[in-house]
């Protein structure tokens, strides 16, 4: 089956919040906050100051009740900033081996921690389907979701392959991926 560009657009990082079920999404913000608790308390003063609140009124809430504030809010196109580079802090930081494992298997070079200075041209499409099924067998559905999202959309042309994967497979749709806690 042929990828349709027209039927099945890549889920931008707003999208992707909206979609995460809470638990998901809770398991990134309580991530960030774990990690990189100034990130996590920037990011919520941000989001609160755009909602013209003031950033107590966010830091006050339950834990809980907090990251569900937070997750609603990322899902607002006008936070795709801070959105995006949540995902990307998460990723590269909670699924480092997952990251490193793809490049790896694309024989991508990179820093060893999966940052690479220049996206590569597009590797032959068996060996990107080979790349994407090492991931789906190795980690879990959620993760492997949202970081071939982000890796498929660094680059405004894409690579057709990893396209045609995320428009095509069923255990790469949105609907078996993140539904799954």
């Amino acid at each position: 089956m042929l990828p349709n560009p027209e039927n099945k657009e890549l889920m931008t990082a707003t999208e992707i919040f909206g979609r995460l079920n809470g638990t998901q999404a809770g398991e990134v913000l309580n991530w960030l906050a774990e990690n990189d608790r100034n990130a996590y308390k920037s990011a919520a003063g941000m989001l609160a100051t755009r909602r013209k609140l003031r950033a107590i009124f966010v830091e006050r809430k339950p834990k809980d009740e907090r990251n569900q504030w937070i997750k609603e809010s990322l899902s607002r196109p006008a936070n795709a900033d801070l959105a995006l580079e949540i995902l990307q802090v998460w990723t590269l930081g909670c699924n480092e081996s997952m990251v490193c494992d793809f490049l790896d298997a694309l024989d991508i070079a990179h820093n060893g921690k999966g940052l690479i200075d220049e996206l590569p041209s597009e590797p032959a499409a068996d060996k990107v389907a080979k790349a994407v099924d090492l991931l789906i067998s190795k980690y879990p559905a959620p993760s492997v979701f949202v970081y071939l999202h982000l890796f498929s959309g660094m680059d405004s042309q894409g690579w057709a392959a990893l396209r045609g994967l995320l428009e095509t497979r069923p255990d790469l749709s949105a609907e078996k991926a993140l539904s799954l806690s």
